[in-house]
């Protein structure tokens, strides 16, 4: 007798032979292993900390649940493995080394797979509903099998319940995306938490408050970090590109929680990879990194329990088989030094680390963006961008010869450059500007006009993307930014009231203000801002996918 699963598997062979992917019709042939778990959800990220946290439990809110959303891949799901961990990278410093795990163990109390229409279904831990996750070390993986098949590219959730001592330390890892209905509630005892999860009542406000939204910092200044699942897998594979990435901010800093995409996605290269492009697919990597990530620390001293969590998979429940089919070496920014041997030297070591670790994988490199000098002008234009230092300057600077010796390195077998798709068409040595980017005007003129009464919203053209940050002509001749935060309402003629995050008693006597998309996130001019993002992406062509594939 022919078994239900063995059916489903026989049908997703056949729905990929029937849509030309096994043929080969636009890329090389994808060879479905359906019994193999394989990453299988956007969105998830590693427990961090900065060098104040980790993070504490409050008096009071001791017993937690976090509601995460996820993005599935474009195939049919049903078995899956959920690994949560006790660990935690640094975040910045001395990142990704695993220095800033609690001292306390994590206590999960339940675990809930979501379906798309809000029901679910429990996750068990060897059988069991709860689970202790021993600190600093610990690894525990939930698993659960649908009914029915998740449909391909849907989205679904994760719902964790765990706790821990007043005062105690635990792990964090995900700042909840209210725009994608995540929730993050905390209460005194189980039953509190249960209740309020079962009402799927608004977030407790102690834990999301709304001065902290969207924000990073330290402990007492940050957006707090609710507690989650590590990584999501599940089995059903249609054969496509499963990348594992070391990457630093650029993976997903500084999108934080407004701006994340229906998916959940962050960032430049998450977001590229996502792309459902007609002929080379979506990909959803698996990222090893973290914002401040440095290559000379991956895969190294303090950065490996990740590395054994991932090989314990392959060898416990992939039948030897990894998790991943290809390496994309994506970092590097951050060991940057004006000697360029030592640059190398220090992006180098860790590819030469992972052959060592998996000899024959096939690597793909990834050219550095440049940290602008600064701006006259806020980053409204490139022309007021100031001269790109020896350093940082992409044509002539050190940065020159470093991204043209990963071109040339024979560690990798492809590389991508992806200077071009960020930088300025007018300059090749400075980066993109908001000019590049006019999204129309302002309704009206938001505030009051005294000077000192604060304001937090404002009236935009619908168009303008949550989370975005934007610059407007608030006087003739002088500009100004905030950003995006909240969609209050849609007003019916094309426009929305945003709530924005800098609550400033700005004069605003330009009605009608020329509006701009910002490139950058700030003045610091390194990391991408959210119409800085979409412009890399839309740009980068997808046809680079196709060198995640080994040559035949």
């Amino acid at each position: 007798m022919v078994s239900a699963r063995i059916k489903r598997n026989q049908r997703r062979v056949a729905s990929y032979i029937g849509a030309g992917i096994i043929a080969g019709t636009s890329h090389p042939p994808w060879v479905p292993d359906a019994d193999r778990y394989m990453p299988a959800a956007t969105r998830t990220r590693w427990p961090t900390g900065s060098t104040t946290n980790p993070w504490t439990y409050p008096a009071g809110l001791n017993y937690q649940c976090s509601k995460l959303f996820f993005g599935s891949p474009d195939y049919p799901t049903n078995d899956f493995l959920i690994p949560f961990v006790g660990f935690a990278l640094t975040e910045g410093g001395n990142a990704p080394q695993e220095t800033q795990s609690p001292n306390a163990d994590m206590l999960i109390d339940e675990a809930f797979f979501v379906f798309p229409d809000g029901s679910e279904e429990p996750i068990l831990f060897g059988g069991n509903v709860a689970a202790t996750v021993t600190a600093a070390t610990g690894i525990v993986y939930g698993q659960v099998t649908l009914p029915e098949d998740l449909p391909a590219w849907s989205i679904f959730g994760i719902r964790t319940v765990y706790h821990g001592a007043e005062g105690a330390q635990r792990c964090g890892a995900y700042r909840i995306q209210r725009h994608r209905g995540e929730k993050y509630w905390g209460g005194a005892d189980l039953a509190t938490v249960q209740a309020l999860a079962a009402a799927n009542e608004p977030s407790t406000a102690a834990l999301d408050p709304d001065n902290l939204y969207n924000t990073i910092g330290n402990a007492t200044n940050s957006q707090i970090m609710a507690y989650g699942p590590a990584l999501v897998l599940a089995k059903g594979w249609d054969g496509r590109p499963a990348p594992l990435l070391a990457g630093d901010s650029l993976i997903e800093r500084q999108e934080i929680a407004a701006s994340a995409d229906g998916r959940g996605n962050m960032g430049m290269h998450r977001r590229w990879f996502d792309q459902r492009d007609p002929v080379w697919g979506s990909y959803i990597p698996l990222v090893m990194g973290v914002p401040g990530e440095h290559n000379e620390f991956e895969l190294a001293t303090n950065a490996l329990k990740r590395w054994d969590l991932i090989d314990n998979i392959a060898a416990v429940y992939n039948s030897g088989k990894p998790v991943w089919t290809c390496f994309g070496d994506l970092g590097g920014r951050n060991d940057n030094n004006t000697t360029l041997s030592l640059w190398q030297s220090r992006k180098f070591g860790l590819d030469d680390r992972f052959i060592a670790r998996y000899p024959g994988a096939h690597m793909v490199g990834m050219t550095i963006l440049p940290t602008l000098a600064g701006s006259s002008d806020g980053g409204r234009t490139v022309a007021g961008y100031s001269a790109t230092s020896a350093l940082w300057n992409p044509v002539t600077g050190t940065l020159a010869s470093m991204n043209a010796s990963i071109i040339a390195s024979p560690k990798f077998a492809k590389t991508i450059d992806i200077v071009p798709a960020f930088m300025s068409d007018s300059d090749p040595t400075k980066g993109a500007a908001a000019e590049l980017t006019p999204l129309g005007n302002v309704t009206g003129a938001p505030g009051n006009q005294d000077g000192v009464t604060t304001w937090d919203s404002m009236v935009l053209p619908s168009e303008t993307l949550l989370g975005a940050r934007i610059m407007f002509e608030y006087q003739v001749g002088l500009w100004t930014s905030r950003t995006l935060v909240e969609r209050i309402s849609e007003n019916g003629d094309g426009t929305t009231t945003f709530r924005v995050a800098e609550v400033l008693p700005t004069i605003v006597s330009n009605p009608n203000a020329a509006l701009l998309g910002h490139a950058y996130t700030a003045a610091d001019y390194v990391h991408p801002a959210l119409y800085g993002v979409l412009r890399f992406v839309s740009r980068l062509p997808q046809s680079h996918k196709s060198k995640f594939y080994p040559d035949p």
